[in-house]
């Protein structure tokens, strides 16, 4: 479902470079965790309304819960693709004088 959903979503794939196509696979990935789960979350809970099943609602809120962590996951993704920080030292001239 993946490489069909690829196809459709992510443009000129074979000409990415390595880190740039993980990081659309991945918030591809964490989109449709999202979407599914909510999906779920939806089902289940009108199931388990009808049938009058706690199980069924505690199953809906599960659902609910890895939506959440799809979110996590949709986020880290999002923020592995910003641009590095530069490394700026510490004061190394009082780092590199002994105090006697």
């Amino acid at each position: 479902m993946i490489d069909f959903l690829a196809k459709i979503f992510i443009k000129n794939k074979d000409k990415m470079e390595d880190t740039k196509l993980r990081l659309a696979y991945g918030m591809l990935c964490g989109l449709v965790g999202i979407g599914l789960n909510l999906l779920l979350f939806g089902g289940k809970l009108l199931a388990g309304i009808i049938s009058g099943s706690i199980a069924i609602l505690a199953d809906a809120f599960n659902n609910l819960a890895d939506a959440g962590s799809s979110v996590v996951t949709f986020i880290g993704f999002k923020l592995s693709g910003k641009n590095q920080t530069p490394i700026i030292p510490l004061d190394t001239a009082a780092s590199s004088t002994s105090v006697v």
